[in-house]
């Protein structure tokens, strides 16, 4: 994966999974062990009992959290290391709120570095102290986010990371994320299904050197070796009954990795993609999951026995390594009646399909490296400038965008506030399961037709590669949505910019 140039990062590649639930019994057979990189002084261990990140939930319609991002010794997997993460944890707090609430976010920044916010996926106001990427808090600052979710905000996972333009690879890989759930999804299952346990995944890789996190951006070497973890922790042990169905919250929390995730010997039924439930659920031995890609889904215990949640081989330009991400156990006696539900076929979302309403206009964006002497990406040509609007749209209206990968890498497109339908990949038209906020271009000449909606919020926002790197290094723009009538206005400065550092 070209970011530009990069130190290679002496640190072995170690498998990992964390997943979340209660009252599962684990599997005592599997013991712990201490894996020791060649050349680096951090040793995570092993095959721990899975847990879940801290857990956060509204009270009287509002969510108060504290967030400090702090460089520090923390403890991922049973091992010490140097990272910068929120509240000391290397995967922040998970946050649970409900459609109509409100999330109010004390933001400490006690790093040397400027940072933000962005509370990815939900529909929300852009502007102001809401969920604005155009924000900076400067380092010693302490601010406020305050996002207020509509009311018929659709329910499933989301989540939250910062979002500076030219620091955002390098402190997400820090730790600076966390996964955010917004409540309601199992409410629309079968009532069997409903009191079902939940687990969550909180996917992601660290890079090494020494005893500490690598977060300079010239370090980050997405094809070097590095730790997969979920949850922070390295392949851990979980247990699922025979025939129990569950919901598992999956999330690539990371900066710049793809994973193709599949439970040996069971199927994985999507009930949620990028936070939206579906129009109709599908069933799938494994999901390939970009960075920012989430997906809810529902998994039943087959036979008793052990099985391995892994990420498989992926080439999205250069491979992305298997890595055996957690050891699942399948116990008996059979889970009771309820659990053997049967699945569903269709979900009663609130979302509405995009492709029959009109289309105002028809835009096209080419994605491409640059070829000067550093390393640049470029979405039409063109890195992200500050202060400048790319996209003008019309609130209410919807557009039809066709993106163009002229690079040998995949690219993960993602676009603030608003979900969008994909209607067709390569020329070939697209059956889609539900509206999304991350779809991956394919390399080498690969087209992706969508319809985007601008509807409720005005102000500025962007959309840009989930590559974190990729994004630092520009692929990325901003959109502008205004009423008819009014006149764009130009884009709060943003602190940030390509290859700059505070």
């Amino acid at each position: 994966m070209n970011t530009g140039s990069r130190a290679s990062i002496a640190v072995a590649l170690l498998a990992a999974a964390a997943l979340v639930g209660c009252g599962a019994q684990e599997d005592s057979r599997v013991a712990a062990t201490t894996t020791t990189p060649t050349g680096a002084d951090w040793r995570p261990v092993s095959g721990l009992p899975f847990e879940e990140p801290v857990q956060l939930h509204s009270r009287r319609g509002v969510l108060r959290v504290e967030l400090t991002a702090q460089k520090g010794m923390t403890e991922v997997s049973g091992a010490p290391v140097v990272a910068q993460p929120f509240n000391g944890r290397l995967v922040g707090p998970t946050l649970h709120v409900k459609p109509g609430e409100t999330i109010e976010a004390t933001i400490k920044n006690a790093t040397d570095e400027a940072t933000n916010i962005h509370w990815h996926g939900l529909h929300v106001r852009p502007t102001g102290i809401s969920d604005n990427v155009f924000r900076t808090f400067r380092p010693g600052q302490t601010v406020q986010s305050i996002v207020r979710l509509p009311r018929d905000h659709a329910p499933g996972t989301y989540w939250y990371h910062v979002h500076l333009h030219g620091y955002t690879e390098g402190q997400v890989m820090g730790g600076l994320s966390g996964l955010l759930v917004v409540e309601g999804l199992k409410k629309l299952l079968p009532r069997p299904l409903r009191k079902i346990t939940e687990r969550q995944f909180a996917i992601r890789n660290l890079q090494t050197s020494g005893d500490a996190v690598v977060t300079d951006r010239e370090d980050i070497n997405p094809e070097g070796p590095s730790a997969q973890l979920i949850n922070a922790l390295q392949n851990p042990r979980l247990s699922l009954r025979s025939g129990e169905t569950q919901l598992w919250r999956l999330g690539n929390i990371g900066s710049d990795l793809f994973y193709d995730v599949a439970l040996d010997g069971h199927r994985m039924t999507v009930i949620a993609e990028d936070g939206s439930p579906v129009w109709r659920t599908r069933s799938a031995t494994h999901l390939v999951m970009a960075p920012g890609k989430r997906f809810d889904v529902l998994v039943q215990g087959g036979r008793p026995g052990r099985y391995t949640f892994r990420t498989k081989r992926y080439n999205e330009g250069s491979w992305m390594k298997r890595a055996d991400l957690a050891q699942v156990t399948v116990t008996g006696p059979a889970a009771p009646r309820a659990a053997y539900a049967a699945l569903p076929k269709r979900i009663d979302t609130p979302n509405e399909p995009i492709g029959r309403r009109t289309v105002s206009r028809r835009r096209s964006f080419t994605f491409s490296f640059g070829t000067g002497r550093d390393f640049t990406a470029l979405i039409n040509g063109v890195q992200f400038r500050d202060g400048v609007n790319n996209v003008v749209p019309f609130v209410g209206t919807v557009e039809e965008w066709t993106l163009i990968n002229k690079s040998d890498e995949d690219h993960p497109f993602h676009i603030h506030v608003n979900d969008f339908q994909v209607m067709s990949v390569n020329g070939k038209p697209y059956r889609a399961n539900g509206l999304q906020d991350v779809v991956v271009i394919p390399r080498n000449g690969g087209r992706v037709v969508i319809r985007n909606p601008f509807d409720d919020f005005t102000g500025h926002y962007v959309f840009h590669c989930h590559i974190l790197g990729h994004e630092d290094a520009g692929m990325m723009q901003t959109v502008d949505v205004i009423r008819r009538g009014e006149r764009p206005t130009p884009p709060p400065s943003h602190m940030g910019g390509a290859g700059h550092r505070h």
